[in-house]
Order: structure tokens, then C-alpha cells, then sequence
């Protein structure tokens, strides 16, 4: 893949300056959609069901929202990840079927595209936390710390890529998982308010692992546990490569089902 990174660049440009193209706001969309997810979520559940965040020492609608915001920007970057990557062979065919073509490069950008949101959301977070919180020296941390969620999403892309191809119903499927892991994730509530026996369960979650990350990281100004990273980073490569030994088997395939 990397000895294709040009044509990988101007795919990504491709794909994601076509998605806000003739749109008014353009590459503001990144920052307002979760913006408006905070603002919805922070009036449900921080003002109507009075949940709090109480290990970050703090009570208030800001301490809630930008907790919030931390667990959407992983949320967006693995939903995105989950919803275009069943299609992104099929929604191809020319390039399968009448050219030479690194298909793997396909998935690859809708993992690319999808990091937007972590980026927009890091970001967001740091001038946020300079602001209203502090500066930490651990916010240097951050790119080990994405890097598991990246090749988690490398991972996911591949094997949701090629399994699309043949099995149309994946991408069915995906609006209610995603719906699911967003109510089985810690974003809006901590992980405090978890039973004691689902906790480990729940920390095997790799979205809700990167959002306690980003929160330890940008916002608590913690490092987060070092196993927990080296376990995350173990099984996101044992992802990766399984997915991408998977998708060089079902390639040889794909110009006869398209």
C-alpha cells in the first residue's frame, strides 16, 4: 500500500472533497455535526436525567459536554468506518472489472476520510482544554494512542470491503450496529456507571477504550494504561492482518460477482 501512497492522497482528496462539494459550509460539517450531537446529548441526559461525570472532578454542562464530545469524535471515525466500508468495493465496479487497480488502497481512503473526525475532535479538544481546563505535556501521547484505532479501523475497512462483495446484506446491516454501539459504548455516561462485572467486557470495546484515551489524555491530563495500549495494539494488528490475508483471498473473486 505505501508504495501507492500518491494515488492513495488523491483518492482521499477525491473522496473528501466530493463529499462537501456545492455544500455552503463545506469542511465546517466536520466540526458542527457532533457539535449538535453534544448539544442534544448534554440537554438529555446532563440537564433532563442529571447524569454527571464524576472523575473529572466536575458537575457542570461544559465538564459533561466535552467528555461527551471526546467519545463522539472515536463514535464517528469507527460508524463512518462501519457504514461506507461494505460498499466501498461495490460502489467500484469499473475499477474491478476494466482496470488494474490497488484495491485495497478503496478501503483504505474510507478509513482516511473517517479520521476527519478524530482530527477535527483532537483538535477541538486541545484548544478547549488549554482553555477552560489546562496544558499537559501527556497530550503528546495522543498519536501512539490513535494509532490502535486506526489500524482497528484498517482492519474493519478491509474486512467489511471485501466481505460486501459477496454478502450485500453487511451494509444492511451496519445502521443498527452502529445505532447499538453507540448505546453500548461509554460516550454519553462514564464508565463509572457500569456494573463492576460488564466493566471488562466493556473495556474490550476498542471505541470505548479510544474515547477514555482521549479523555484521560486531552481532558483528566492522565496518561492512560500502557497495557491497555500494548493489548489494543496486539489485537488491532492481529485485525489487520487477518483482515487483509482475508481480502487478498476474496479479491480474485470480486470481478466475477460484479
Amino acid at each position: 500500500m505505501f508504495k501507492h501512497h500518491y494515488l492513495y492522497w488523491q483518492w482521499l482528496r477525491r473522496d473528501v472533497a466530493g463529499r462537501y462539494r456545492g455544500s455552503v459550509l463545506g469542511l465546517l460539517w466536520p466540526v458542527l455535526q457532533p457539535l449538535t450531537q453534544i448539544f442534544v446529548f448534554t440537554l438529555i441526559f446532563h440537564e433532563f436525567m442529571q447524569m454527571r461525570w464524576p472523575s473529572a472532578g466536575s458537575s457542570d454542562a461544559l465538564t459533561y459536554g466535552l467528555n461527551v464530545f471526546a467519545g463522539l469524535a472515536v463514535f464517528n471515525y469507527f460508524s463512518e468506518v462501519l457504514s461506507r466500508a461494505p460498499a466501498a468495493i461495490l460502489s467500484q465496479p469499473n475499477l474491478v472489472t476494466k482496470v488494474r487497480f490497488p484495491l485495497a488502497l478503496l478501503p483504505a481512503v474510507t478509513v482516511g476520510a473517517a479520521l476527519v473526525h478524530i482530527a477535527v475532535g483532537s483538535v477541538a479538544l486541545v484548544l478547549l482544554s488549554a482553555l477552560f481546563l489546562h496544558v499537559s505535556w501527556v497530550m503528546l501521547w495522543l498519536p501512539l494512542f490513535l494509532l490502535p484505532l486506526i489500524l482497528y479501523g484498517l482492519g474493519l475497512a478491509l474486512l467489511l470491503a471485501s466481505l460486501g462483495v459477496y454478502l450485500r446484506d453487511i451494509g444492511q446491516i451496519m445502521p443498527a450496529l452502529t445505532s447499538m454501539l453507540m448505546f453500548l459504548t461509554p460516550i454519553f455516561y462514564p464508565l463509572t456507571a457500569i456494573p463492576d462485572y460488564l466493566k471488562p467486557w466493556f473495556e474490550l470495546n476498542p471505541i470505548g477504550w479510544g474515547a477514555q484515551a482521549l479523555r484521560s489524555l486531552l481532558l483528566e491530563a492522565s496518561l492512560p494504561s500502557l497495557t491497555a495500549l500494548g493489548l489494543h495494539a496486539g489485537a488491532s494488528i492481529l485485525l489487520l492482518l487477518l483482515a487483509r490475508w482475508l481480502f487478498t483471498r476474496l479479491e480474485k473473486g470480486f470481478a466475477d460477482v460484479l
